[in-house]
């Protein structure tokens, strides 16, 4: 029977504020993994926006998980009829005991092994707070995605339908943008070409449209983000988040 553990783990110095704690589901057998992944994960950057967590374990016949999909991602379902997924609880992480199958996050539920990393949490709680990878999607995510049939906001990319604009176009596009305030100026998001159009596109250092592969399979469809170095939002071990990201992540 699921039940709570007598403790929660919240990052230190910081209290839960406006946002409600996490429930986090973890297996018995694996409840020393994932209390050593929560732990570690208080010094991740993307703990101030996520790191309180009330825990609570659960027996392996309580849990089915099977891989889904064609990036096998791992989807779980609880075998008692008073699942707590079904409930209207705040956004839910759930820790399950799986070596295989991809971590998968919905806009209320992270489920990925216990004994994944932090880097890999990050990554996925990112998603919660709406940014988009930055990889090629698979074509049952990328179709609607790229057609601007979100799930969540997208903070981080940009999709248009063509790779040049006129200065009018590109003008409004400037202002419609996520990071508008970090681009100081329009003309910083393209290359003006001899017949008047402009070649989207930035120069690199600098913040404003660096092409990302995120709607590669689908045509005619580009994908654009902030920032030419590569994030944990393209390759989750990379261990370093754009303050930009963090700005972008701030509740409004």
């Amino acid at each position: 029977m699921l039940a709570p553990w007598p403790q929660s783990v919240s990052s230190l110095g910081h209290q839960c504020g406006v946002r409600t704690a996490t429930a986090v589901y973890i297996p018995v057998s694996d409840r020393q993994a994932a209390w050593s992944l929560l732990s570690a994960w208080q010094e991740h950057p993307l703990a101030h926006f996520y790191g309180c967590f009330d825990l609570h374990y659960y027996l392996p016949t309580e849990l089915h998980c099977a891989p889904q999909g064609v990036r096998q991602r791992l989807h779980c379902q609880w075998n008692s009829p008073q699942s707590p997924l079904s409930s209207a609880a705040p956004q839910l992480l759930l820790v399950a005991n799986q070596d295989w199958g991809i971590a998968h996050s919905s806009p209320q539920q992270i489920v990925m092994p216990s004994t994944g990393s932090v880097a890999l949490l990050g990554h996925e709680i990112g998603h919660w707070l709406g940014l988009v990878d930055e990889y090629a999607m698979s074509p049952e995510l990328a179709e609607p995605f790229c057609h601007g049939h979100y799930q969540h906001p997208s903070l981080n990319v940009v999709v248009t339908t063509q790779q040049q604009m006129t200065a009018t176009e590109l003008q409004a596009f400037w202002k419609r943008l996520p990071w508008h305030r970090a681009v100081s100026e329009w003309q910083q998001l393209g290359v003006e070409q001899e017949d008047g159009q402009w070649q989207l596109g930035s120069p690199e250092g600098i913040i404003g449209l660096h092409a990302v592969a995120t709607c590669a399979t689908v045509p005619n469809h580009y994908a654009w983000r902030p920032v030419p170095e590569m994030t944990p939002m393209q390759y989750h071990d990379i261990g370093v988040w754009p303050d930009l990201y963090l700005q972008l992540s701030k509740p409004h």
